[in-house]
Order: structure tokens, then C-alpha cells, then sequence
């Protein structure tokens, strides 16, 4: 069950970032070539001025290309589409302001997911340093605001877990651990406070980095062997 939902958890950090990634026959292919094969032309030259504006902002046009086409999967009308890609250049460009003008495109896709489930703009500028601002910390982020856990607490617990220098899987499967407790009747807060409180000692679970070679504890061999 553990293994499970820490698989859900990292799928979910791999959808937001789907649409960037080619695949298939048109592994060859951009997201603006595919988009103008699979969409009328007034509706492509509709998205690719709306994505030329976006770009000379400072927007990446490759995921409003790729927003496109997962609403072509889902047979969403032109008429709606549009719309949804202006809303999604929008969070984009807010999670940009949010992120900094350095911040890579899967961060700018990961921080317009999290806008969208919730996490305010301003808990993204609270992230404050390289690894939280990642893709990664990102999506946790978002998973626990939308699990129901307050922003103060859910960044509390990121930077918790990265001061103890927890592995990436570890952080990837903390919503998992909460949502889980919520399941079982605990309040967002209480269910978010005891995943906190086990993240330096759950059993099974190294933190850290491995223990050089020749620094374990020495022990008595006299002890161990009865004499």
C-alpha cells in the first residue's frame, strides 16, 4: 500500500510536466508541430499568437502548445479550449512572478499546477532555496494544500524534511502518509503534525545521507560474544 501511493505521488510529479515531453510516432515533433496537425487552423492561429504574446513575456510556448493538446485528448470544444489556454498562460505567468525570471519550464509548469490547487502565489515566494524550489517540492506543496493542510504548515514540513536531509522518494510520499491518516478520520492539521513528527525516526527510514565506512559505532565484541 506504502509503495502504491508513493507511485501515485511520483506519477503525479510526471503528469504535471507531460506536456512537455514528446512521445510516440511524433517523438520527432514539437508541441506546436502536433498542435497544428491535431487542431483547425483559426483555432492553431488563435493558440499561436496567444503563445508568441506569452513568449515575448517571458512564458514558455511549449506548454500552452501541450495544455492544447491534452484538451484535443479529452475532446474539449475550440470554443472552451481557447479559453483554458489563456487561463493557463495567465498561472504561468503568475508562477513566473512567483518563481523568479530564472525558473525552468517543468518549475513555471509545476508552480501554474500548484496555483491552480490552491497554494497562493505568495507560498511560492516563500520557497527559498534550490531545492524547494523545485519541481518536486512544488507538487508536495500542492498535494497538501489541496489535502486540506494549511500553507504555513505544509512549507513547515518541506523545510523540516529538507533540514533533515530526507531523500527525494521520502518528501515525494509525505502527502501519501497524511492523506492516509485523513482517511482514517484525522483532521488535516493533526494528520499533518504526526507525519512531521516521524520524519527524523520513522522506522525504516534513512535520513540523511549514508554513513561513511569505518565511522559505525564500535562495539564491545567481549559483549557480543558472552565472554
Amino acid at each position: 500500500m506504502r509503495h502504491t501511493n508513493r507511485m501515485l505521488t511520483a506519477m503525479r510529479t510526471l503528469a504535471v510536466c507531460v506536456a512537455l515531453l514528446p512521445s510516440g510516432l511524433a517523438a520527432q515533433e514539437s508541441a506546436r508541430q502536433r498542435a497544428e496537425r491535431a487542431l483547425p487552423p483559426r483555432v492553431f492561429e488563435e493558440l499561436a499568437e496567444l503563445a508568441r504574446r506569452s513568449s515575448a513575456g517571458g512564458i514558455p510556448e511549449e506548454p500552452l502548445f501541450g495544455k492544447a493538446l491534452e484538451g484535443v485528448a479529452k475532446r474539449v470544444p475550440p470554443d472552451r479550449l481557447l479559453p483554458a489556454v489563456r487561463s493557463y498562460a495567465e498561472r504561468l505567468g503568475d508562477a513566473r512572478s512567483a518563481l523568479g525570471t530564472g525558473a525552468g519550464v517543468s518549475l513555471l509548469v509545476a508552480g501554474a499546477d500548484a496555483l491552480q490547487r490552491g497554494v497562493p502565489a505568495d507560498a511560492l515566494r516563500a520557497l527559498d532555496s534550490e531545492r524547494a524550489r523545485s519541481p518536486m517540492a512544488v507538487l508536495v506543496l500542492a498535494e497538501l494544500v489541496e489535502a486540506g493542510v494549511s500553507t504555513d504548515r505544509a512549507l513547515a514540513m518541506l523545510r523540516e524534511a529538507m533540514a533533515l536531509r530526507a531523500r527525494d522518494e521520502q518528501i515525494l510520499d509525505i502527502p501519501a502518509r497524511v492523506r492516509r491518516l485523513i482517511r482514517d478520520g484525522r483532521a488535516p492539521h493533526d494528520a499533518a503534525e504526526r507525519v512531521r513528527r516521524t520524519l527524523g525516526r520513522d522506522p525504516g527510514r534513512r535520513i540523511g545521507p549514508p554513513v561513511p565506512p569505518g565511522s559505525e559505532p564500535v562495539r564491545d565484541v567481549r559483549r557480543v560474544s558472552g565472554r
